[in-house]
């Protein structure tokens, strides 16, 4: 019987010690994070094109890129909104679209 005491306890432990340490290291990403912020320059479709919107702005419409001659991964990319730290990016994105 005290085996099998000491072997729940130390099943017990080393259960912990994982939860514990999966705990830290979640906390120390989380915390690596913590200077970043969502950017405002966003492209992402506008009817059949594209546009640049700073947070909820729109800034430019780019009515030359047709999103039906672009390919599909890049329509939904573009769908869902592109973030970029710059509008400097964000407009060199738009001009790599262009072509």
């Amino acid at each position: 019987m005290d085996r099998i005491k000491q072997r729940n306890i130390i099943i017990i432990a080393i259960v912990l010690t994982i939860a514990a340490v999966t705990i830290l290291v979640a906390a120390g990403f989380a915390a690596g994070n913590k200077e970043y912020e969502p950017s405002g320059w966003v492209i992402k479709s506008y009817g059949n094109s594209v546009a640049l919107y700073n947070g909820d702005e729109l800034i430019e419409v780019y009515g030359g890129i047709v999103l039906d001659t672009l390919p599909q991964e890049d329509i939904d990319l573009l769908k869902a909104g592109i973030a970029f730290p710059t509008r400097e990016e964000a407009q060199q994105a738009m001009e790599d679209y262009d072509g």
